[in-house]
């Protein structure tokens, strides 16, 4: 029996799990599962995503490892800093891809400039999933985040929704990945500053001509991921709200 004590949580919480007290195969595969998305070695290319990667890899090393002491799970924890049995690497990262074709889900932007559907995506949008598809699983659609005015098919700042997670490239250059398994709250809010993250669906109706809703994403640790506001046309932060609460919903255990 696992145990409930308030260490142990915060070490399933590391491991995936929001909530209850998870089974010892349940653990033993969450570990597995957290080792092949944050090894080291599949952001070798990645400097500004490698020491998040390297810190959350020896967090995970960590709590698994307490967790296997205190509960007798039965498993080896591997040597920190070398991957699980069956873990992709930097050669063979690709292989981190499911091998059973996954079934995408749709997101409606209403043929808003700079948002593509996967099986739309231009040459740009292919080159930007190619480097990142072993990361984040299928990719589902891409955003431009550069402003509609200043939309040329580059991609140069976008948003990647994949089956898996969500990557962000800013105006820095900067690339931010966040597992779906790691979403915390999500705002849909109104410009004067109420939250709506339940009634969207009255937000989209009272939109036209009125300022654009503010999509603000975080961590579940509370820390500010991504916030989404005049970058893009009317509905669109809507959208992706909806895509990231299902995807939020289905990672949870």
């Amino acid at each position: 029996m696992s145990c409930d004590c308030v260490r142990c949580r915060q070490h399933y919480r590391m491991l995936g799990f929001t909530y209850g007290v998870p089974t010892e195969p349940e653990i033993q595969e969450a570990y597995k599962e957290a080792v092949k998305q944050w090894h080291p070695d599949l952001f070798e290319n990645y400097a500004s995503l490698r020491a998040d990667a390297e810190e959350r890899f020896k967090q995970i090393q960590v709590a698994f490892r307490e967790l296997n002491e205190h509960n007798s799970v039965g498993v080896e924890s591997p040597a920190e800093g070398a991957p699980a049995a069956g873990v992709a690497t930097a050669g063979v990262a690709a292989q981190s891809v499911p091998e059973k074709p996954e079934e995408l889900p749709y997101i409606a932007f209403g043929g808003a400039t700079g948002c593509l559907n996967a099986g739309h995506f231009t040459p740009e949008a292919e080159a930007i999933v190619a480097r990142h598809l072993g990361k984040l699983g299928a990719a589902v659609a891409i955003v431009d985040l550069g402003g509609v005015r200043a939309y040329d098919g580059s991609f140069s700042q976008f948003l990647l929704l994949g089956t898996r997670g969500s990557l962000v490239r800013d105006a820095r250059n900067m690339m931010s990945l966040l597992w779906h398994t790691d979403l915390g709250e999500i705002k849909l809010i109104d410009r004067g500053g109420s939250s709506n993250p339940g009634g969207w669906q009255k937000l989209v109706k009272n939109i036209a001509g009125q300022p654009k809703p503010e999509l603000q994403i975080y961590r579940s640790n509370g820390v500010p991921f991504l916030t989404i506001a005049n970058q893009v046309e009317d509905g669109v932060a809507t959208a992706i709200y909806e895509f990231l609460a299902r995807q939020k919903a289905q990672a949870k255990p």
